[in-house]
């Protein structure tokens, strides 16, 4: 025996559609704007062939505290080096040692 159900239900969700959180804007400093060596706050690219230091170029608005819950922003960010563009979570970032790569790879 089938299950009755009325018209008017079907095809409407059942609860509201979950929404993503909104992905945060970062500029990124370009390898000429980065030395050899120096420390950078940011990410490792995730291109296993690339691995490069993406290093964000602080503003003066990144100077204030942080909102709560902020650090579980994504951030879609495209590699300087490589061009391959990902997804990175705000609070992942760290600092890292730039290096430049080699021209035999």
């Amino acid at each position: 025996m089938a299950i009755k159900r009325p018209s008017k239900s079907l095809g409407t969700p059942v609860r509201k559609p979950v929404t993503s959180p909104g992905l945060r804007h970062v500029d990124v400093r370009l390898p000429h704007q980065m030395v050899p060596g120096d420390q950078y706050l940011g990410w490792v690219c995730k291109n296993k062939s690339c691995g490069l230091v993406i290093a964000i170029a602080l503003t003066q608005a990144e100077s204030k505290p942080a909102v709560a819950g902020a650090d579980d922003q994504l951030a879609a960010i495209k590699c300087p080096h490589c061009g391959d563009e990902d997804l990175y979570r705000w609070s992942a970032r760290s600092e890292h040692k730039y290096t430049v790569a080699s021209a035999g790879t």
